[in-house]
């Protein structure tokens, strides 16, 4: 379906999502490698710095399967 599975993804391609640079593509694999597989993709917000909005720009591209 093209859509990015953020609990595989390495930070290269998380760049590539709307609103996430280099560095909050990092945050998001460290804290996956801190607390393990998001269960469900809202859980993207509880990393630092990804509030509702980007969430919003990004929900339909991304998947946890």
């Amino acid at each position: 379906d093209g859509k990015i599975n953020i609990n595989l993804a390495g930070a290269d391609e998380l760049t590539s999502l709307p609103g996430i640079g280099e560095v909050r593509a990092k945050q998001i694999v460290a804290h996956r490698e801190q607390h393990g597989f998001f269960n469900d993709p809202q859980e993207l917000m509880d990393v630092s710095g990804i509030g509702e909005k980007t969430y919003e720009n990004i929900a339909g591209l991304i998947t946890i399967y």
